[in-house]
């Protein structure tokens, strides 16, 4: 154990091996990148970027929460006032909450006038205040090769009793804090990050829909784009400028370090640097696992998301109160199912498999030829196990993500599943009215967003996808039995339970839970289902998704650290985890294949080209039309005369980036990065430098949008702009 420690104690000492523009960096591995940085363009110093003892970049940077604290996308502070930017996208579940039929900002957009004017948006933010290695702590007395379980549970203990202690530690100031103690390199090292959280953030404004999310799903994750991808919000203080709920009285946060803004341009080979919170990629996933991606997990994501998507725009198209209700989770759902196929298609095309499976040849000759089978050499038969039952089981959380958790009738019966053990408990009757009534109040926000047509549908889709494509030996008895009973009609079948469901009206719920029992809701088979396909995967496959998962997470450490081992001297960038990292590349344009070679920006000359009044994705706001077709610009047009709307750069992103900041070597915002593209959409499993890129707002669009389009020209005088 001490050998890997001192390897990934000293695992930045090179940097000569690595391609610049390459992997997605803790800041504690600054210094180590500065002069290759540098060489690139950069002007700052490390010490710029990441200090805990001065103000620098990654106090501008904030993390997007939701009110449980779960990251969920980026943004960077922009004013001395605590007004920051992230993506339209990102804003998109705020925004729509703000929305009314009578006062729809999420298609008619929305700027205040004034600090009275900004509305309560229901999220938080982190802002990242040191980064701690706490790996010498977490795995004292642990060994890299000790019994699995053992180990599982020796880790999770020190992990919570780490955070803990670590919060405790910070005093009378620990309730503004999130402490997350956090694995990387699949559980070789271990970093504590401190976040202190504000919890009063207000929306500034917003561009309308059809400016934000033009070109909806076609565009999405293609080049070239000339989406309008942003919205502002600003963060609320108190009078110590210290986090606080909401309150008239805040006043608005007064950051450490916001960025300047240069809308002087940029040209191709400009250096360009990504800070932000990537969430999750898997670079190292074994070929098996290749596999296993490519012609099984995402193709049956694809299918489930696809059906119930349909279900959605069926009525969505039909009614704008349909599409303003189901908006955000329509957004959520095509995201990743456009990503998922881009996946399924692109794993096999750019051969990771083989890539793969050479470099585990590689390391199994390097094994060998260093008598390190003692060691490392079960890794490869505990991945060939893993996977092997992986193509058999699964599946059943594929279809539980994708497919239960998508039917809401599914998901409030999983809700109700600890009242049940409380009513079938005599001695806890008070806690189960207690539960109850808890409840009862939650019925307004529960069914806020909930359609019967709609969701009768998603219900057959579901049932349908659960019966056909599952093997019954792992299905509850009730599901088979009725699917037989119905004929596989699955739409008669959702039809009639939905009917005799309690579940699926506010009303018919708030007449339950006035007087619940456990005898009701097993003759409730909407219930009886979710709760037993549940209760399937959490008791009876438990043992099974066990084993694997101990197999995967074992095989996972043991590769890794025969990795470091094996090439001590070449800085390897850790897996995205949801913690601040920072990419660093150029402008760049690229070529797609064969006979395609695209430019590094678009112009607005793209959207009057796209332009199609009344789609429901290339529509939009004729005042914007007219302003681009008379080239009223203003200080934002580019020197060459037009409006450049988005750019390329190879920096090395994925999802929990969007609404990063994109800046040059200076340390000024030149952009917000929103997607990535499409040729390189496989990127969370491999970097291909020659295709992947980081498709961002121009930042001279965004104030176009906000000054010409959005009246709010008055922001300006927060912000420090340089020309």
């Amino acid at each position: 154990m001490k050998k890997i420690a001192v390897l990934l104690i000293g695992f930045v000492i090179s940097v000569g091996q690595l391609r610049a523009d390459e992997g997605m960096w803790p800041l504690i591995m600054i210094q180590q990148l500065q002069d290759s940085m540098q060489a690139r363009g950069l002007k700052l110093t490390a010490d710029d970027i990441y200090n805990i003892n001065k103000a620098c970049a990654k106090d501008a940077v904030v993390r997007l929460m939701s009110k449980q604290n779960r990251m969920f996308c980026t943004g960077e502070i922009i004013s001395s006032e605590g007004l920051f930017l992230t993506n339209h996208h990102c804003g998109y579940g705020a925004i729509q909450e703000l929305s009314t039929n009578e006062d729809n900002i999420l298609a008619n957009g929305f700027w205040a006038k004034n600090k009275g004017e900004e509305r309560k948006a229901n999220f938080n933010i982190g802002l990242l205040a040191r980064v701690e290695d706490v790996t010498s702590k977490m795995l004292d007395s642990i060994s890299l090769t000790m019994d699995e379980s053992a180990r599982a549970k020796a880790v999770a203990d020190k992990l919570t009793k780490l955070q803990a202690s670590l919060k405790e530690g910070l005093g009378a100031d620990k309730d503004n804090y999130v402490v997350e103690v956090v694995p990387f390199y699949a559980g070789n090292k271990f970093l504590a990050m401190y976040y202190m959280v504000y919890k009063d953030i207000r929306l500034v404004g917003t561009p309308p829909e059809n400016i934000g999310k033009f070109g909806g799903e076609t565009d999405n994750w293609m080049w070239p784009r000339h989406t309008a991808d942003f919205s502002m919000f600003r963060i609320y203080a108190n009078a110590d400028n210290k986090p606080a709920e909401y309150n008239a009285s805040n006043k608005p946060y007064a950051p450490l370090h916001f960025f300047p803004i240069n809308i002087q341009g940029k040209n191709p080979e400009d250096f360009a640097m990504i800070m932000g919170y990537p969430g999750r990629t898997q670079r190292y996933t074994y070929s098996k696992g290749i596999q296993y991606f490519a012609s099984k997990e995402r193709p049956m994501r694809v299918k489930v998301r696809r059906d119930v998507l349909d279900v959605y725009e069926e009525f969505m198209h039909a009614d704008p109160k349909i599409k303003l209700m189901y908006a955000d989770k329509f957004a959520g759902l095509s995201n990743y199912w456009k990503k998922f196929m881009g996946e399924a298609s692109a794993l096999p095309q750019q051969q990771l498999f083989e890539k793969r499976k050479a470099e585990e040849d590689k390391l199994k000759s390097w094994i060998t030829a260093n008598n390190k089978g003692a060691v490392y050499n079960e890794l490869f038969s505990l991945y060939d196990q893993a996977y092997a039952q992986q193509e058999k089981y699964g599946l059943y959380s594929v279809y539980f993500q994708d497919g239960v958790s998508n039917s809401q009738p599914m998901v409030f019966a999983l809700g109700l599943s600890k009242l049940e053990a409380l009513l079938k408990d005599k001695s806890k009757s008070e806690e189960a009215k207690k539960a109850a009534d808890e409840m009862m109040k939650e019925l307004d926000e529960q069914y806020k967003e909930y359609f019967d047509p709609i969701e009768v549908k998603v219900l057959a889709t579901v049932l349908m996808h659960l019966t056909e494509d599952l093997d019954h030996a792992n299905l509850p008895k009730e599901l088979v039995d009725l699917s037989a009973k119905y004929n596989k009609d699955y739409s008669k079948m959702a039809s009639e339970l939905y009917a005799k469901s309690f579940l699926t009206s506010k009303e018919k719920m708030k007449a339950f839970l006035a007087s619940p029992s456990a005898k009701k809701m097993n003759k409730d088979m909407i219930y009886v289902i979710a709760n037993a396909y549940m209760n399937k995967m959490n008791v009876d496959m438990r043992p099974i998704s066990m084993e694997i998962n101990s197999k995967l997470s074992r095989a996972n450490r043991l590769f890794q650290a025969a990795m470091l081992e094996m090439d001590s001297k070449k800085l390897y960038s850790p897996d995205a985890n949801g913690t601040m990292r920072l990419t660093y590349g150029r402008v760049l344009p690229y070529n797609a294949k064969d006979a395609v070679s695209y430019k590094e920006f678009t112009t607005s000359k793209g959207i009057l080209e796209k332009y199609t009044p009344g789609d429901i994705e290339f529509d939009a706001p004729k005042k914007l039309v007219e302003m681009l077709k008379a080239k009223d610009f203003g200080q934002y047009a580019d020197k060459d005369g037009e409006l450049h709307a988005c750019f390329l750069t190879d920096n090395d992103i994925t999802g929990g980036n969007s609404g990063s900041p994109v800046i040059n070597g200076r340390g000024e915002l030149i952009g917000t990065a929103f997607d990535g593209n499409w040729e390189a959409i496989a990127s969370d499993f491999g970097f291909d430098a020659n295709l992947q890129r980081t498709i961002s707002l121009d930042i001279r669009y965004t104030l176009f949008i906000m000054d010409k389009f959005g009246g709010a020209g008055y922001l300006l005088n927060e912000m420090k702009i340089v020309k």
